[in-house]
């Protein structure tokens, strides 16, 4: 039995395309702003993506309808390069299948024509960030002087990692042929993060060379900034009781130790 379903709903023909994964991970950067990307093209499904490799598991939605674990395929005509968008609700449980997953999305894009990929995710750094900066990985070290001028931090302190298919997708392309640059933008990790995929998209579609409006995203932004707000002066609501029913009573004077019961 096949580890994966792929549902072709249409095979398009495309000229230059370029792939962009933007699947579930930290702070949900890259599958915020490649769903919002999808929104704002108005791209078009081609294909659904399920596998034996995903969690077991399907999403409850708010109707009360469920929704299989999938990974699901767009695209956009336009521009200079034509777009395949690639997200989902879920990436692949074990290691094994993350492997197979990134190696089944690049034969799709294999298929369509496609030699270049951009991956997007969040960089995380564990407390809140006002402006978040873009990090930048790539797999062919002339892509770096592309990225420079475009504000993206490159150098590193020391040996990084990126986990899931943001990465395996570079490395299992590089093996391909397909040269890869991976958008990582700064986020704390605890919430969704909608400003950091603004950031991340800022530099992606300056470096494609496209113009999308992403003040819907600015405004999402503004949005969970407000409710982390209220979040933090309820916690610190919360602390600030515990803290006064906890503290010790303080001891009676001697006029009151003079009573025993």
């Amino acid at each position: 039995m096949s580890e994966f379903m792929l549902k072709m709903e249409e095979r398009p023909e495309l000229k230059d395309p370029v792939l962009i994964e933007g699947l579930p991970g930290i702070g949900q950067v890259g599958k915020i702003a490649a769903e919002y990307l999808i929104e704002r093209l108005k791209a078009r499904r081609f294909a659904l993506l399920h596998s034996y490799d995903f969690p077991p598991q399907v999403l409850v939605k708010m109707d009360g309808v469920v929704e299989s674990m999938r990974n699901e395929f767009y695209y956009h005509r336009g521009g200079s390069r034509d777009l395949i968008l690639v997200t989902g609700n879920t990436q692949a449980a074990t290691n094994e299948g993350q492997y197979r997953l990134s190696e089944k999305i690049l034969d799709l894009a294999e298929e369509l024509g496609c030699s270049m990929i951009y991956t997007l995710g969040g960089f995380g750094v564990g407390r809140n960030v006002e402006k978040p900066r873009v990090y930048g990985a790539v797999n062919d070290e002339g892509l770096i002087h592309s990225l420079e001028p475009l504000g993206v931090v490159l150098e590193r302190s020391g040996v990084g990692h990126i986990i899931g298919a943001s990465g395996l997708l570079l490395g299992l392309g590089s093996l391909r042929g397909m040269a890869g640059i991976c958008l990582m933008g700064e986020t704390s990790g605890f919430y969704v993060d909608p400003g950091s995929a603004k950031a991340v998209l800022e530099v992606l579609t300056k470096h494609l060379g496209m113009d999308v409006d992403l003040e819907g995203l600015e405004k999402r932004a503004r949005d969970i900034e407000k409710m982390t707000a209220e979040a933090a002066e309820m916690e610190k609501r919360i602390l600030e009781e515990m803290g006064a029913l906890t503290q010790p009573e303080p001891m009676p004077d001697k006029d009151q130790m003079r009573y025993i019961g």
